[in-house]
């Protein structure tokens, strides 16, 4: 295949790659800068080496092949030596949760590539992002940031599903939650806790008016959607898991730009939205899949929202497109 040749799939990636990479190597220099651990400290650096490579191979496939490159971001969206926003544990969940993203999407940039030098690059880069979250989560777990614990009955043996009701969910229909629902469970409450908890700190900071209420807006939807799935956990005496509004200091400075905020906050409601999706998919009670939906369908309305924003202020880079029909 012609090195200066790149598939759809391939330009959609690195384009991605670099644009992301770029926000994520200056957003953890200035959590270097802020935070007091030294275990987390060193993680952070990783984090950035890891960044700024990556950044610059993906920019190296593209200029090869000719292809222009997304505004990337800069020094002029952090301050670096901005008074801290979030608490350090606040900000080992959050890379936690965003590794977690890394995971999923490097995974997919590598199985949807077809130049053995790009799908070696996202190899490495599926490589990199393995340590990484396999660091943050050893520290969140020694700092005992994964608790609480979920543990329910394990059977004598392995039985056959027997009734068409196992699939239902309505009325008296409900049977207990799979080991599998409950992993979804936890998984979207985590997720959406962290989301909600950027978006406070966001709000909290912004100048803009219009982007205040917009982050306002994200924190009451993902606080409502808390809710409903904790009570789902709640009728089966599962525990309740713990909310950080504690962990966004009190600091009104901002350390990022309005672009770089918006940007965050797509990319955290586009794995939210992912989460909802794995979910539906794998679900066998009917109720907690038409529930899934419509909280799915809320997220996707604020991402439309956010995404309107950034077109608003020209903050949103096109990708290449098909021909135009004639």
């Amino acid at each position: 295949m012609d090195k200066a040749k790149l598939t759809p799939a391939e330009i959609t990636n690195l384009f991605n790659s670099y644009l992301t990479n770029t926000m994520t190597s200056w957003v953890t220099r200035h959590f270097i800068a802020t935070n007091q651990c030294t275990k987390l400290h060193s993680i952070l650096e990783y984090a950035e080496e890891m960044a700024m490579i990556e950044t610059e191979k993906s920019k190296a496939f593209l200029e090869e092949a000719n292809h222009p490159l997304p505004q990337k971001f800069d020094a002029d969206d952090v301050d670096v030596n901005c008074p801290a926003l979030f608490t350090d544990n606040f900000i080992l969940l959050l890379k936690v949760m965003l590794s977690q993203v890394g995971l999923s999407v490097y995974a997919l940039s590598l199985g949807t590539s077809t130049r053995s030098d790009i799908r070696q690059f996202y190899e490495d880069c599926l490589k990199n992002t393995t340590q990484l979250y396999n660091r943050l989560s050893d520290l969140a777990a020694e700092k005992g940031l994964h608790h609480p614990e979920f543990h329910i009955p394990v059977p004598s043996k392995i039985e056959k599903v027997s009734q068409q009701s196992f699939l239902a969910g309505w009325f008296t229909d409900r049977r207990p939650l799979t080991s599998n629902e409950i992993m979804q469970l936890v998984a979207s409450i985590k997720s959406i806790e962290v989301g909600k908890e950027v978006l406070r700190g966001f709000a909290q900071v912004t100048k803009s008016n219009q982007f205040m209420k917009h982050f306002q807006r994200g924190v009451e939807m993902n606080q409502k959607q808390i809710n409903v799935l904790q009570s789902i956990l709640t009728e089966y005496e599962l525990p309740t898991l713990p909310t950080w509004e504690n962990e966004v200091t009190d600091s009104t400075l901002s350390p990022f730009s309005d672009k770089l905020m918006l940007y965050k906050v797509l990319l955290i409601t586009g794995a939210t939205v992912g989460r909802y999706g794995a979910f539906i998919s794998s679900v066998l009670r009917k109720d907690l899949g038409v529930l899934n939906t419509r909280l799915l369908a809320e997220q996707i309305l604020y991402a439309e929202d956010s995404m309107n924003l950034m077109i608003e202020h020209e903050y949103l880079d096109q990708l290449p497109m098909a021909k135009e029909q004639n």
